[in-house]
């Protein structure tokens, strides 16, 4: 699915502080609940996440190659940008993990191959990213080197290193969790595609999804 140019990805819409964390999630969906997952992720979630003091900015992803039945390679991926990842330990966050609306209640069963990773960003790289069509993605273990220098030349850049012991989402149950695994994330943003052969060994490229504009209140069950 393109992004709307005009949608609130762009970074006009973001807050403009640096981001010093970062949490990424890759899911898939139940196959049957695929629409209906893409319109509450774009409308609902991720704009509430937004309403949290301290994440700062979110982009949606998806992986247009991904087949929805490897939970090392996920079709989805969202990136949120955060002051710190204490922001994830706040209260307002906490909140929300606790009383989900009744779409993230009906939603949370449909998740599956769900991996989240919470990240340290290095001085320089926490503005919030471009609304590029298209981001390029290595997953690399301790101390491993980003190899894309085949690919056209970025518009941003990310290498984010990722953090022990994070603490784990406190609905998700063994049988939903994914499977990536490695110690850094390299994302570069990029304007088109590059073609496939000059992608490096690893890489996965994520076509950008649109994302509807945060609010303030949500329903809530009593």
């Amino acid at each position: 699915m393109p992004a709307d140019p005009a949608d609130p990805a762009d970074p006009a819409n973001d807050n403009t502080a640096a981001a010093t964390a970062l949490l990424a999630l890759w899911n898939d969906v139940d196959p049957g609940m695929e629409a209906a997952y893409n319109a509450w992720h774009a409308v609902e979630h991720v704009p509430e996440r937004l309403t949290v003091p301290g994440m700062l900015w979110a982009r949606r992803f998806a992986d247009p190659a991904a087949t929805g039945q490897d939970p090392r390679a996920p079709r989805y991926l969202t990136l949120y940008g955060l002051r710190d990842a204490a922001v994830l330990e706040s209260e307002p966050y906490q909140q929300l993990l606790r009383e989900p609306t009744p779409a993230s209640r009906r939603m949370r069963p449909a998740l599956c191959h769900l991996s989240r990773w919470v990240c340290r960003l290095p001085a320089g790289q926490g503005a919030a990213p471009p609304a590029a069509p298209w981001l390029a993605v290595q997953v690399l273990p301790a101390g491993g080197e980003a190899d894309m220098a085949g690919m056209p030349a970025p518009l941003a850049r990310l290498d984010a290193e990722r953090l022990e012991a994070a603490a784990p989402l406190p609905w998700l149950v063994s049988a939903q969790a994914g499977g990536v695994e490695g110690e850094r994330l390299c994302c570069r943003w990029l304007a088109a595609a590059p073609a496939a052969a000059t992608l490096s060994a690893g890489a996965v490229l994520y076509q950008r999804l649109p994302l509807a504009a945060a609010h303030a209140g949500d329903e809530r069950r009593p």
